[in-house]
């Protein structure tokens, strides 16, 4: 098999495992290594664990595939600003890192490499290798324990003034209830955790989301509580589209296991609510995607070095 001479690395950070890729310049992953993140033992030991896992591609790179890596990028859940990671609470510990210079320090990079947001490097992915590929503007929802979305237009995805364009969880659907700052009302009723929680009470037995959603054809109750979440989840990205207008909605995310009826779902609301409906497709990407998104940022950078996409990390004291 042949293999373009110039390779990136993707560093995909989350609250359970650390997953590191090396890939090509079409977004082939290569090779890929997976760690625990062990979260609890703070931020310093999980870089210095996934420095090594690349520095171990790195060598696979010269060794396997006569390659060089010449592009990095990493990513996390929560807002990945320049100084510090935001709303990410199953990463104790990572509200003060610094995650692109902290990178660059324990790889020995020249320059940091460039960070971002895990779900709108996701719809990078998408953008540049998946099913939002010529669709402009396009809308890319992650549905899994939590929600969140991503705007992409003119080729690009939007971060926002704070890294944070795209952070429906905080959206409130019934627009009554008065809520603090850091409540996230939209994801307390279709975020995955959620509906298994709300199921589970209502049921009298643990469950998860997948298994109501499996039970919904014959069972009253789930199916019940399937008919609310998908109710809220459609009339929610109703109102932004009408905001963006946009040509096709994407959704990814865990939760795509049963896609066939949240697709069948959103088509139906959306026709009924909109004047221009916009197309609705599954995700290319249903595994893996934020790995594949900090791949497609990788290859982002070394393509267009002057137009960082997602963070701007700059230079580093």
């Amino acid at each position: 098999m042949q293999h373009a001479s110039q390779t990136v690395i993707g560093i995909d950070f989350g609250g359970t495992k650390i997953e590191a890729a090396l890939a090509g310049v079409d977004g082939t992953l290569l090779e890929r290594e997976r760690l625990e993140t062990h979260a609890e033992r703070g931020p310093r030991q999980a870089l210095e664990r996934a420095a090594d896992a690349v520095r171990r591609l790195q060598t696979r790179a010269r060794a396997e595939y006569g390659v060089t890596v010449t592009g990095y990028a990493a990513v996390a859940p929560g807002i990945v600003q320049r100084e510090r990671i935001l709303l990410t609470p199953n990463l104790p510990g990572w509200e003060d890192v610094a995650l692109g210079c902290a990178l660059q320090d324990v790889l020995g990079l020249e320059h940091p490499p460039a960070v971002g947001n895990d779900v709108r490097a996701g719809a990078m992915a998408e953008l540049r290798f998946g099913a939002l590929r010529g669709a402009d503007p396009g809308l890319y929802i992650s549905l899994g324990t939590g929600i969140s979305a991503a705007v992409t237009i003119g080729g690009r995805v939007l971060a926002g003034a704070n890294q944070a364009a795209g952070e429906i969880a905080y959206v409130d659907p019934g627009g009554s209830a008065v809520r603090g700052p850091g409540s996230a009302p939209l994801e307390e009723i279709v975020g995955g955790r959620s509906i298994g929680e709300r199921a589970s009470a209502l049921l009298g037995e643990q469950v998860t989301a997948a298994e109501v959603f499996a039970r919904a054809a014959t069972d009253e109750a789930a199916r019940a509580i399937v008919q609310e979440t998908l109710d809220v989840l459609a009339r929610s990205i109703a109102n932004i589209s009408a905001l963006i207008d946009p040509e096709l909605i994407v959704i990814g995310g865990g939760m795509m296991a049963s896609a066939d009826v949240i697709l069948a779902a959103l088509d139906t609301h959306l026709a009924a609510a909109l004047p221009f409906p916009p197309r609705v497709a599954a995700a290319h990407f249903t595994r893996d995607a934020s790995l594949h998104g900090a791949v497609a940022l990788a290859l982002f950078e070394i393509a267009q070095p002057e137009e960082s996409q997602l963070t701007t990390v700059g230079s580093c004291a």
